[in-house]
């Protein structure tokens, strides 16, 4: 056991406890017993005697309850009683039940004293240690002039230590008036032995030794078993508790327990649960927070690129503008060249609408207030009228536009507008980056009970890193801000936005000759027979 450890504590304080007690019982015992013993004894005797003499007073000296009482008397204190006739000059012994009736010669007292006095001439015979202690007790009493005035004159009783040992005991000699007629007509006499204990006491101390000794092996076990008792429970809390603030909750106090030491085992294990779920709230929480914060820099990072991007489509238009404006304005044109002047200057103004548009578009479906206009329509109907107004203009840049669906109408349930503008977008992306003479494949599976329409352009794959960012916003795969292939980085972001308000499954995959966008649409009717494509 460590000094400090409270197991230790328990055993000194609890053996030195066990100790104080056993040594102050042992001290007491040995050293008090026999004064207490003499206390209690003439106690006992003194308030004896005087209710015996005072009921015997009360009795005729003859009468048959007198000797009763005097029996009595002497049977409860083991006692020796005698009665003074003081008219008759006779002692009356009561011994063994029997009666010895002795004739007292007086003499008279000498010199002035006393108003009474009692002197005797007893002739002894053969008397045991009780008798002996009684005749002893009386010769005492008349010895002392006082002490017979005290009783014969003034009435009082007197209860004193016998001076003299008889066969090695000591005595108690009560002395008490007979009042008859409001005189003292005798004397009621008692002796008791007083027990030798000193030498019980001895044996007593000499045992205590041996008492001691195994009491101390005792008090040493039960200490340690004690201690052991109270502080296994408190270091198995403790150890559990070393757990815990080293934040390991899957530590569990196993203390069952009905008490005090239970309820807080239950505690502790429940503080562990509820430390475990908060932690790991905490945890979740901060790691939400750094992906936010990630995120906010990515962001910041992309709007950054997004105003450098703008500033730069924004600057060279209104460069050109400004400047084929100046030319009209000087009258420098002419004819022909006056009108294409003017076709530059609308073609970039066109280009700034379209950048500005976009901001919108993608500034409306971000916003709360954005709601879609579900309804019915024919998603064979809007994919030619598309693939239709795609053509010419594909043909000028030496493109070409593959279009393959059911040959029966198919049926959606969405925004047509904003499917429209899905479309339009992944298209206007497949073409920017087609190479010359490629074809923009787009085909539409009918699934049961969705449509999965895919937009498919020749030319270089996207880094597979790239793809899970290409739906963001303000993203862009080609950083040169090439006024060809360079773009806002706003259309596919349209486009995200749009497909997941649809509830839509979208996605971007590299195929083997190019890079393939699809998306998903809620079908409304069955499918008819046959296909067509173009």
């Amino acid at each position: 056991m460590k000094q400090k450890s409270i197991t230790f504590k328990l055993f000194i304080i609890t053996s030195l406890f066990f100790i104080f007690f056993t040594s102050l019982t042992m001290l007491l015992q040995t050293v008090f017993i026999e004064n207490f013993y003499l206390s209690k004894k003439t106690k006992d005797f003194e308030a004896n005697f005087q209710q015996f003499s005072s009921a015997y007073s009360q009795l005729a000296e003859n009468s048959t309850d007198s000797s009763a009482l005097l029996s009595e008397f002497q049977d409860k204190n083991n006692a020796s009683t005698a009665v003074i006739n003081l008219s008759g000059s006779t002692l009356r012994i009561f011994e063994d039940k029997r009666q010895l009736l002795l004739k007292i010669a007086k003499r008279p007292a000498s010199g002035a004293g006393p108003m009474s006095e009692i002197t005797d001439d007893i002739i002894t015979y053969n008397m045991d240690s009780k008798m002996k202690m009684l005749i002893n007790g009386m010769r005492q009493w008349t010895s002392d002039p006082l002490a017979v005035a005290m009783v014969l004159d003034e009435g009082k009783h007197l209860i004193y230590h016998s001076g003299v040992k008889i066969d090695g005991q000591n005595s108690l000699v009560g002395i008490a008036p007979i009042v008859s007629g409001g005189k003292v007509t005798g004397v009621l006499t008692a002796a008791v032995s007083l027990q030798p204990i000193g030498e019980a006491a001895a044996v007593i101390r000499q045992f205590y030794v041996y008492f001691y000794l195994i009491a101390l092996v005792l008090i040493f076990a039960l200490s340690f078993i004690y201690s052991k008792i109270i502080a296994k429970p408190l270091v198995t809390l403790n150890k559990t508790a070393i757990k815990l603030a080293e934040m390991d909750f899957s530590a569990k106090c196993p203390l069952n327990s009905q008490d005090e030491l239970g309820s807080l085992s239950t505690t502790l294990n429940f503080l562990s649960d509820k430390l475990d779920s908060s932690i790991s709230e905490l945890k979740a929480a901060n790691e939400k927070l750094k992906e936010d914060i990630e995120r906010e820099k990515k962001l910041d990072l992309m709007k950054n690129e997004f105003i450098a991007g703008v500033s730069h489509e924004l600057k060279t238009p209104i460069s050109l503008i400004s400047s084929y404006a100046e030319g009209i304005k000087d009258n420098i044109t002419h004819g022909a060249k006056r009108e294409y002047y003017a076709h530059i200057i609308m073609d970039e103004s066109k280009k700034m609408a379209s950048l500005v548009e976009d901001m919108l578009d993608l500034s409306q479906l971000e916003s709360g207030s954005f709601k879609l206009k579900v309804e019915d329509f024919s998603l064979t109907g809007l994919l030619n009228s598309i693939s239709e107004r795609y053509a010419g203009d594909l043909r000028r840049k030496g493109k070409n536009l593959d279009l393959s669906i059911p040959a029966y109408d198919l049926e959606v349930s969405a925004d047509m507008f904003r499917i429209e503008q899905v479309l339009t977008n992944l298209i206007d992306n497949g073409i920017k980056y087609s190479l010359e003479g490629g074809i923009i494949k787009i085909k539409a599976h009918d699934q049961g009970d969705t449509v999965t329409i895919e937009v498919e352009n020749p030319g270089e794959p996207i880094p597979e890193a790239e793809l899970p960012h290409i739906w963001s916003k303000f993203y862009r795969i080609e950083k040169s801000r090439n006024k060809e292939l360079g773009g806002t980085g706003l259309g596919l972001s349209i486009v995200r936005e749009i497909l997941d308000r649809h509830g839509s499954a979208y996605g971007a995959e590299n195929t083997v000759s190019g890079v393939k966008f699809f998306f998903t649409l809620a079908k409304i009717k069955g499918p008819a027979e046959g296909w067509a494509g173009r």
